[in-house]
């Protein structure tokens, strides 16, 4: 299984005034005694989001770990501004396929947090993203109109996933229950890779839609 290489993430020169003093995510809930903290949320835009969370742990240099799009691997840096407006071109589109203006709080985040002592390398944290967005609606297999997203690493012990919900033939995502499954899959991997912690309290946690077959595809859509 391969990952795509590091892609530095920078903001452009004014953007690096900007105060840093809050760099930690603020969490919807307090966070659950498990391996894998997660939280998802929706927002309003997306560079308002990407400049937040790269803002995320002093000494720890951004990058970008994968993404929908294998075209990002043969970049060496992407703005945080070209990224957003990649990741927003189907809302962009959205009103001329479909005669419909897209409406408010497009930006799906998920944020995990490693909670364990044990170090996640980027393999795992490639193998992860790719069963959430799977799980979740954001990127099924082989779905080729799918959402964009792009999973960010901007601490030393999580991941942020952020994607629009409007897919790129100009519909919504379908993510029913999305936070209930990005959650289960953040157990089943921790299960699967022995990460310590407690068992998770009965009834919270299922297993994945996707059933027993829980393959990870080594490339975007």
């Amino acid at each position: 299984m391969s990952v795509v290489r590091h892609i530095v993430l920078t903001l452009p020169v004014l953007a690096c005034t900007f105060e840093r003093a809050n760099r930690s995510h603020v969490w919807a809930e307090p966070c659950p005694r498990t391996p894998l903290c997660c939280d998802v949320r929706r927002t309003e835009g997306t560079a308002d989001l990407l400049t937040e969370l790269h803002r995320g742990e002093p000494g720890f240099a951004p990058y970008l770990l994968t993404a929908w799009s294998p075209v990002l691997a043969a970049w060496d840096t992407v703005t945080l501004p070209d990224l957003a407006r990649l990741l927003d071109e189907p809302l962009a589109l959205r009103k001329p396929r479909t005669g419909h203006t897209a409406s408010r709080q497009l930006t799906w985040h998920f944020a995990i947090r490693n909670t364990t002592s044990v170090e996640l390398n980027d393999d795992h944290w490639f193998e992860l993203t790719r069963e959430v967005v799977d799980v979740t609606g954001i990127e099924r297999d082989d779905d080729p109109a799918a959402c964009r997203w792009a999973a960010l690493r901007n601490t030393a012990d999580g991941l942020d996933i952020v994607a629009t919900v409007i897919r790129a033939d100009g519909h919504w995502a379908r993510l029913h229950n999305d936070a209930y499954f990005a959650r289960s899959a953040c157990w089943n991997f921790a299960h699967d890779h022995g990460l310590d912690g407690p068992p998770p309290i009965t009834g919270m946690y299922h297993s994945s839609p996707a059933g027993p077959n829980r393959g990870i595809s080594g490339s975007s859509s």
